[in-house]
């Protein structure tokens, strides 16, 4: 009897696992195994070294720890993705409310140009917001013209211009999560709380942003985890004082060849970003009481 039940189950998740064997390989062979390898390489000694070592130690790990451009670059790279990931979603809360409650035409108006951002090449974006952020740029005309200020101001190659081009790129993959929280809230929730004697401002706060945590938690992190890995935009739209991570572990990895101290950057990084969605995560199920 008890044969018969375990056959049972097995045959109840045995579609499920069908489905789900090709992604756990391709997520094996393309990340687990290239990040096993990566970790293990930034165990070892590099022959440039100071004080070159035989055998595996952290030593990678305390360079990087101490050395003063890795450590800003850290910083700097959690700076900017946070302030990006508060931005986007603070942008995008508002449209994905509005593309709720759009006629169809509107609605998919919006979906549109949300869809054809996400096919838009990100180097053109970047490219895009050089000649809008340039000293002679349209904004700095506007500003000029507007006698806001009297001469050009450098906006390219700063850390705003990273944090824009960021948010602009993000907004996609912010919009999308929410939204599909959005629709699986039923509209009589809203309407029970306004005949209760709430106003639009407490059920939006009480009902609707909690109900729609879900689809926020998946939008902020997903344009966190962008924020933290972009390479591209960084390199294109900011300078060597705003250098993030991954253009710090690039160089290592790249032009100085030293595999073992790239890598511990990279693995610096990953285990800083998971251990910020951990944290994120616990808050969202402790404060909101919403499970994600």
């Amino acid at each position: 009897m008890s044969i018969s039940i375990k056959r049972g189950r097995g045959r109840k998740y045995l579609p499920a696992l069908v489905m789900l064997g090709p992604l756990i390989a391709f997520m094996f062979i393309f990340y687990a195994v290239p990040f096993g390898n990566m970790a293990y390489e930034s165990l070892h000694s590099w022959p440039g070294d100071e004080k070159p070592h035989v055998g595996l130690s952290v030593f990678q790990y305390e360079k990087t720890t101490q050395k003063s451009r890795t450590v800003k670059s850290l910083k700097r790279t959690f700076r900017i993705s946070i302030i990006s990931t508060i931005i986007t979603f603070i942008i995008c809360f508002p449209i994905t409310l509005l593309l709720l409650r759009s006629p169809p035409r509107i609605k998919v108006g919006i979906l549109l140009v949300t869809f054809i951002s996400l096919a838009s090449s990100l180097i053109i974006r970047n490219y895009g917001w050089l000649v809008v952020l340039a000293d002679a740029g349209p904004i700095n005309n506007i500003l000029i013209w507007l006698k806001i200020f009297e001469f050009p101001k450098r906006m390219a190659y700063s850390e705003g211009a990273i944090i824009t081009a960021l948010v602009h790129y993000c907004m996609p993959f912010m919009i999308l999560p929410i939204y599909g929280s959005l629709l699986r809230i039923p509209a009589s929730n809203a309407e029970a709380s306004l005949s209760l004697g709430a106003n639009a401002w407490t059920t939006l706060r009480r009902v609707i942003l909690p109900l729609s945590m879900p689809g926020i938690f998946g939008g902020t992190m997903l344009s966190f985890a962008i924020c933290m890995s972009s390479y591209v935009t960084p390199l294109m739209l900011g300078s060597p004082s705003t250098a993030m991570v991954s253009q710090v572990a690039a160089e290592q990895i790249e032009v100085q060849l030293n595999f073992p101290w790239g890598s511990a950057i990279i693995i610096t990084l990953t285990l800083g970003s998971f251990l910020i969605v951990f944290i994120y995560a616990a808050l969202v199920s402790k404060v909101m009481r919403v499970d994600v």
